[in-house]
């Protein structure tokens, strides 16, 4: 650049090229222009966003842009299996009316399938689906980490729970209070004052009846 001549014999200033973008500069100018030229042309350019300027000045809000939902593996499908067990069921149905018609004993039940599609709790060994299995799987951690299971002595407890169940208590008497007491020995007294007046009565009776059949049957004097 110190070699080119700014000025050309007229007095006219030549203007030089950028070498990043073509446009044409004085030398000085050209100089101060480079660096920063070459740095906007490495540095990545946003896309202009017509809509968000078109929108400035409005009561308008701004659009959001909904997120994309990634999309979801798609799981395999286990129709195979699922034959093989509605197949199952209906022949153990058919054994099993067979065996009634007959009169023989039923036949053991199939065992039970396992779904491959289900998650294996790792603390009580059961199995749910993948969103049962993310509550429970936590909850059940949860509780195991606060009680340890032995079987042996959850078998102890159930033991003496039956134990417990087949002794049966011996029924105990009914307390009498002060009050019950005392109606219950009112009464008492009542009964024994009232019948020997009811059997003096009856005797009472008797007798007059007795005196008026002898006053019938007594002889006429002449």
């Amino acid at each position: 650049m110190a070699a080119v001549e700014p000025y050309l014999a007229d007095g006219i200033q030549e203007l030089f090229p950028c070498e990043v973008c073509g446009r044409r500069f004085a030398a000085d100018v050209l100089r101060r222009h480079g660096p920063i030229c070459r740095k906007l042309f490495n540095k990545k350019r946003k896309p202009f966003n017509s809509l968000k300027q078109r929108l400035q000045g409005t009561d308008i809000p701004t659009v959001k842009k909904v997120p994309q939902s990634k999309p979801q593996p798609v799981r395999k499908s286990n129709w195979r299996q699922q034959h093989e067990d509605f197949i199952n069921a209906i022949r153990s149905a058919k054994q099993c009316t067979l065996a009634i018609k007959e009169g023989r004993p039923l036949p053991p039940p199939p065992p039970p399938s396992i779904n491959p599609d289900y998650i294996q709790c790792p603390y009580c060994m059961r199995r749910f689906n993948e969103t049962a299995a993310q509550r429970h799987i936590n909850f059940c951690k949860d509780q195991s980490s606060r009680r340890v299971f032995d079987p042996a002595q959850t078998a102890a407890k159930l033991a003496s729970r039956a134990q417990g169940r087949a002794q049966v208590s011996p029924k105990k008497e009914p307390t009498v209070t002060s009050a019950v007491g005392a109606l219950l020995q009112n009464r008492a007294l009542e009964a024994t004052t009232v019948v020997p007046n009811r059997s003096g009565l009856a005797t009472d009776l008797a007798a007059g009846a007795k005196l008026r059949q002898g006053f019938t049957k007594s002889p006429k004097k002449d």
